[in-house]
């Protein structure tokens, strides 16, 4: 039996830790109008690791309703994209305002959204020490798996609900890594203390690097008719079956040209390639800098391009492309993506204040500190899905079929390679059975759901909230579309 020493601590504990809870509470946030209850603030990752948190708790029933963690991508690029432009209670315009989402995530779970990895967004790192900058896919994960247990520390309301990882792009890494890491975890600990996994959703995620990104784009092109026939059969000839490096790279460099001004996001939508003021694509531009994966030979492109400028003498005339400040000239932001509406909002002093986020940290969509020194790790995270998908964890891959940063077939192709059994073939499937719009296609195996969306791009909760939407709610009551 428990003293009353003991008793009255454990009450003070408790007391302290709702208490503090409290002071994370969102009372009010400029030029937003959403009521529901909101959380903004840290978890300590470690002694010098700070990730920032926002929690929405379900719009209705939160008592009832799954805990979803939303994870962005990059690698390096802000989760509040996601909370502030995609799944959020409300959206951002392109004049940065908020306006009401209809099919906002928190209508079905209770969202928690974090800033990862370290120094992306208002997380940070309270060190310029190399080893403790160093960031790669397994320290992610890591670093990732802390985070979460310190939430359920915060809120030890939310450990035993059924929980989902979810996320989009280089996300494809953090998601399937993290439930890997829960999953090992949970064979180690009782099972009062397990975190309740039930699965995890992947938006136009990068997996497996033999057929992900610039592989599948090459197929992609030619399927949507932005390459030629005999283009296609060299570089299959060149670039695969027998190998020429000085011919593959000039029919990629072919590619590149053939895809100027095309959006890498969703090639439907506009966007015009950024270039210098003299003709020349300026390889340094944000647009380059987001994925640097998807254009061939980017790093030999900027060099190029320096050598070029620096021998015309021109380079002090030019301060838009190598400026000595390139902290502020050449920050990473997603291609096409007007990012400045978000930027502003987010280093509005009276908006940090609100939000409980460290005063001095400046906000950007996508770290360039992080991007540069991200190491990305050849074994992606195909690796994981055998133990995930036998461990019992449900699985749902789903893809904007107008994307080119990580188009549909090199998703496609990955998961056939897993070798599962079919329980569904492939079939359309319609958003609240709207019998005017078919949403996209889905394959079903045993654990895992292959879905596409049709007529969008990368990032599917923004371009297409009702479809979206639907497959989510569909995924988490475990129902067929």
């Amino acid at each position: 039996m428990k003293s009353i020493v003991q008793i009255l601590f454990l009450i003070l504990l408790i007391s302290l830790t709702y208490s503090k809870i409290e002071d994370e509470i969102v009372k009010s946030l400029p030029g937003y109008s959403y009521r529901g209850r909101l959380y903004s603030g840290y978890l300590s990752v470690s002694t010098v690791k700070q990730f920032h948190y926002m929690f929405n708790l379900a719009h209705e029933d939160s008592e009832h309703k799954p805990l979803v963690l939303w994870l962005n991508g990059g690698p390096g690029c802000s989760s509040l994209d996601g909370w502030s432009q995609e799944n959020g209670p409300m959206q951002m315009d392109s004049e940065g305002n908020f306006v009401l989402n209809e099919y906002s995530w928190n209508r079905a779970a209770n969202m928690l959204y974090i800033e990862s990895p370290g120094n992306v967004g208002f997380s940070y790192i309270d060190s310029k020490l190399d080893y403790e900058l160093e960031i790669n896919d397994d320290i992610a994960a890591e670093d990732n798996f802390k985070a979460l247990l310190e939430f359920f520390k915060k809120f030890p309301s939310f450990k035993g609900k059924d929980f989902y990882i979810s996320g989009e792009s280089y996300a494809g890494i953090y998601i399937p890594m993290l439930a890997y890491k829960i999953i090992n975890y949970n064979k180690q600990v009782e099972s009062s203390v397990k975190i309740n996994l039930k699965g995890i959703l992947v938006g136009n995620g990068v997996a497996d690097w033999n057929y992900d990104t610039s592989n599948a784009m090459i197929d992609f092109a030619f399927s949507h008719h932005l390459t030629s026939y005999e283009h296609r059969q060299e570089l299959n000839k060149y670039c695969k079956l027998e190998y020429d490096k000085t011919k593959c790279d000039a029919l990629l460099d072919q590619l590149d040209a053939w895809l100027k001004n095309i959006n890498v996001y969703d090639y439907l939508q506009k966007c015009e390639l950024p270039t210098t003021e003299f003709g020349d694509k300026n390889y340094f531009d944000n647009y380059y800098l987001k994925c640097p994966w998807a254009f061939h030979n980017l790093k030999q492109k900027q060099q190029k391009l320096k050598e070029k400028l620096e021998n015309m003498e021109l380079t002090k005339n030019n301060n838009n492309i190598l400026s000595e400040n390139k902290d502020e000239k050449l920050k990473v932001s997603p291609p096409c993506v007007n990012d400045k509406p978000m930027t502003d909002y987010f280093n509005r002093q009276d908006v940090k204040q609100a939000l409980h986020v460290n005063m001095d940290k400046s906000w950007e969509l996508c770290s360039t500190d992080v991007n540069q020194r991200y190491v990305i790790q050849e074994k992606g995270s195909i690796w994981t899905y055998p133990t995930i998908l036998n461990s019992g964890v449900r699985v749902l891959i789903y893809n904007g079929d107008t994307d080119m940063a990580v188009p549909f077939n090199g998703n496609q192709a990955w998961i056939k390679n897993l070798k599962l059994e079919m329980v569904k073939p492939w079939t359309q499937w319609r958003a609240f059975d709207d019998m005017n719009w078919v949403a996209g296609y889905y394959v079903k195996y045993k654990g895992l759901t292959f879905c596409t969306v049709k007529g969008t791009g990368h990032m599917v909760p923004q371009w297409k909230p009702k479809e979206a939407f639907y497959m989510f709610s569909k995924f988490l009551n475990d129902e067929d579309f």
